[in-house]
């Protein structure tokens, strides 16, 4: 009893520091493109409902998996502790620390004088993404150094909807906005009949619908769709993840499209809502969207000292990482995670199961508590600084400049995976924005400049 009444306050402190993050981002004088936002967003999915489902009293784990993966109320009581000190840590480095460094380094000389933006970006950018995701990545997806920078191509798709839905913003055009809205919501649905994966199209859409939370008016509108989207979100996950055998069978085994769209009307047909009352759905819940036990885990196997502090070991690795492969062939890291959550957390998985480490455990391997503490601190510092100079470029209409912020932003957050992985992602994006600036972005603004000035 005592451990989900922890579990409930914990659950609240949590609340309260988004909250008090996106009144932050709701400042008039540092405006916000709402990458702490989906950051928290996504840290939420992995870690809060999963905390959420044991907080009722009702809940305990009983199939074969979870009791074999050692997943209780204790490690996630323990796991989900150390994540809310993390966020508060983000807390703290996104609403104070992140305007004092944005002070003390004067980005301000970063600011533009407000001018006509280049309108065909947007459309542009979202034909990229689709390039990028349906033609480059079969090819070179599985190629090192460039699959990374394909990855980054794809939230190009992401970028470009963020800025149509502004723009129809900006117009006044409400159906418009909706319309955006709506093409966002089938990019999951796109991605499972492609892939087999739900993730990419989630991970493509929460920042747009965050980004669109940011400014819509009134307030209390974006925050009840919030929610609904939310709650829309957790029943998309229980019917994916009820049926994720069958419809990958259909994409994996190299069935036709129409094969693939039927399976999904078949799942579709058979919604079921989320139901907190339905043991079933806590199961799922509790199995995929759930990284507090071994994080949890992950605290009681050090403490009990089977294994030392990693002590910046993966700091190093993601340090190494910035190198290429395609320069560095026999480079001593690779992606994704290793097998950095079986080493300290005990627990043996099936061979040629993936399983992502996670900010939190990676931080806490290293460091302790201190370290998820420190962490997230510098995360949501330099999250909120490139948030801000986006957001300024952005509302001034270089929108040329605010997609060269927004793409390493994007690439900053991935809550469920390695330091290694992130910073691949930071390296891709930062190499196609070089590519966007030198063959596209400087050409167009060139040609915009021309035009005024024939004009004039």
């Amino acid at each position: 009893m005592e451990e989900r009444q922890w579990l409930t306050f914990w659950l609240f402190i949590w609340v309260v520091v988004v909250g008090l993050v996106i009144r932050n981002q709701w400042n008039k004088k540092l405006p916000s493109v709402g990458l702490p936002m989906i950051y928290l967003l996504q840290l939420s999915i992995l870690h809060w409902f999963g905390a959420m489902i044991y907080a009722f009293p009702w809940y305990r784990p009983k199939s074969a998996y979870l009791i074999s993966q050692k997943i209780s109320l204790a490690s996630t009581a323990i796991g989900f502790t150390e994540t809310v000190y993390g966020v508060i840590g983000f807390g703290v480095g996104s609403i104070i620390l992140a305007p004092l460094v944005a002070k003390i380094f004067k980005p301000s000389r970063l600011w533009d004088v407000p001018s006509q933006p280049n309108l065909k970006f947007p459309k542009n950018y979202m034909l990229l993404g689709v390039f990028f995701y349906f033609v480059l990545g079969p090819i070179f997806g599985h190629i090192p150094s460039i699959s990374v920078l394909v990855n980054s191509g794809f939230a190009l798709l992401s970028t470009g909807l963020c800025l149509v839905c502004w723009k129809a913003w900006c117009m006044r055009d409400k159906q418009a906005l909706l319309r955006w809205l709506l093409l966002s919501g089938c990019i999951p649905f796109i991605s499972i009949l492609g892939s087999g994966f739900a993730g990419f199209g989630v991970m493509a859409v929460v920042p747009v619908l965050t980004f669109v939370f940011n400014f819509y008016r009134p307030r209390w509108k974006s925050i009840i769709i919030l929610l609904l989207f939310l709650a829309f979100g957790l029943s998309f996950y229980i019917n994916y993840f009820r049926d994720r055998e069958e419809i990958r069978a259909k994409v994996w085994g190299g069935e036709g499209i129409e094969a693939r769209i039927e399976q999904l009307q078949k799942t579709l047909s058979n919604l079921e809502f989320f139901n907190p009352l339905k043991h079933e759905h806590l199961e799922l819940i509790d199995g995929r969207l759930n990284l507090n036990p071994q994080v949890g885990l992950g605290v009681k196997y050090i403490s009990s000292g089977a294994i030392d502090y990693a002590n910046g070991e993966t700091l190093e690795e993601a340090a190494i990482a910035v190198v290429p492969r395609i320069l560095w062939p026999n480079k001593p890291v690779g992606g994704g995670s290793g097998d950095l959550v079986s080493r300290y957390t005990g627990i043996k998985f099936g061979e040629g199961t993936s399983v992502g480490v996670g900010n939190v455990l990676e931080f806490y391997i290293n460091f302790g508590t201190q370290g998820i503490v420190l962490g997230f601190a510098v995360l949501g510092t330099v999250l909120r600084v490139i948030d801000i100079v986006a957001a300024k470029k952005l509302i001034s209409g270089n929108w040329e400049d605010f997609t060269c912020w927004f793409l390493p932003g994007l690439a900053f957050i991935n809550p469920g995976g390695s330091l290694v992985e992130i910073v691949g992602a930071i390296a891709g994006s930062v190499v196609l924005v070089y590519l966007l600036k030198k063959f596209y972005l400087q050409k167009a603004r060139s040609l915009r400049t021309l035009g005024t000035a024939s004009y004039r």
